[in-house]
């Protein structure tokens, strides 16, 4: 995963992981409900953020720590790391286009030929 800002506040990201935990505790009262796979993965995001932030601080006993919550949920989640890289190719134009994208005051234009 990409690392995060390093500004980001450890207090945000607890707050969204609270927030979190409170909507699906809210969602799931009285009912026998189960994750879904985004919210796995939205849950791993922010645990890998909260570990990336706790290295960051030379914490590593928690980074340790979220770093395997967050490999739990992307797991859970269904993630099998990033998409693979594809060749593509696009057909060669048939007829060339030439365009003069020069600013010039208005009705001065030059048309090529």
């Amino acid at each position: 995963m990409a690392s995060p800002a390093p500004n980001e506040s450890l207090w945000t990201l607890r707050a969204d992981i609270v927030g979190a935990k409170v909507l699906i505790w809210t969602a799931s009262v009285g009912r026998q409900t189960e994750l879904t796979p985004e919210t796995h993965i939205y849950l791993a995001n922010l645990y890998d953020r909260l570990s990336h932030q706790y290295c960051l601080r030379a914490r590593h006993a928690k980074a340790t720590r979220f770093a395997r919550l967050a490999a739990q949920h992307y797991r859970a989640g269904g993630w099998n790391g990033p998409p693979f890289a594809a060749a593509l190719a696009m057909p060669r134009p048939v007829k060339w286009v030439f365009d003069e994208a020069v600013s010039r005051p208005h009705g001065t234009r030059q048309h090529i030929a």
